[in-house]
């Protein structure tokens, strides 16, 4: 009889030890705070003697889940706060959750605009996204040709006319970067003149539009009312004022 209760002992004692203990389970990250899009690798973690877990289930609260033990990488591509819970054993009771553990912040991104100003060289830029309240931002702009810029806003003579490349890089307080790249095309400047008299005295006879850079234009010229009268296109665009 006495062997009996002996042995029921140790079986009960036995079923405790596989039982998981409260603080020998838990998980952590990479990093807890970042930028959009944060990838974030979860990790579990344990100090129990002796490994009891069957199984895992985690909500990362972005509307991801995964049953592995290591699971893969989380990506969290909306700005805000994420509860992320873990449970094991397929018990709630045995459940680790972590209120507000991940962090993102909105990643802006670093678009702009631009359009020219008091000369044909001369170019203003700047950018286009709304920017999140309470967040400090600065500005690196590279200007080919040029140099770079710090301001918000910058206004840009290009040293000629050609192809320049032009990048902004947006970053904030809380270290989101973004960088965007655009080619801009300066034209060159285009002289017409204002007076033009086709009438066969040999003086000013001619409308003529000469392109210096060797880029293609194209003349169109109306009546009035909106009616087209002559077309071309070409480096070199003559009308005598009668040709149609």
């Amino acid at each position: 009889m006495q062997l009996c209760k002996t042995i029921l002992l140790f079986c009960h004692f036995s079923l405790f030890l596989l039982l998981p203990a409260a603080g020998q389970y838990d998980f952590t990250v990479n990093d807890a705070e970042g930028c959009t899009p944060m990838r974030v690798k979860f990790q579990f973690t344990s100090t129990a003697t002796i490994d009891s877990i069957t199984s895992l289930y985690w909500d990362f609260g972005n509307g991801q889940f995964s049953n592995l033990r290591l699971p893969d990488t989380v990506t969290y591509n909306s700005p805000g706060k994420y509860t992320v819970v873990m449970i094991y054993n397929n018990r709630v009771d045995l459940l680790i959750g972590k209120t507000d553990y991940i962090t993102v912040h909105r990643t802006v991104p670093a678009n702009f605009t631009y359009f020219d100003s008091v000369t044909y060289n001369t170019y203003v830029f700047q950018p286009t996204e709304p920017l999140e309240t309470g967040t400090t931002y600065s500005y690196l702009w590279d200007f080919e040709g040029v140099g770079t810029r710090t301001g918000s806003r910058e206004i840009i003579v290009f040293p000629t006319s050609d192809t320049f490349q032009v990048s902004l890089t947006l970053s904030d307080n809380f270290g989101c970067t973004s960088t965007i790249r655009q080619s801009v095309l300066v034209l060159e400047e285009i002289d017409i003149q204002n007076v033009f008299t086709p009438n066969g005295d040999n003086i000013n006879d001619y409308f003529l539009v000469i392109s210096e850079g060797g880029i293609p234009l194209v003349l169109r010229i109306f009546t009035r009312a909106g009616i087209l009268v002559y077309e071309s296109e070409g480096t070199i665009l003559t009308w005598d004022g009668k040709t149609a």
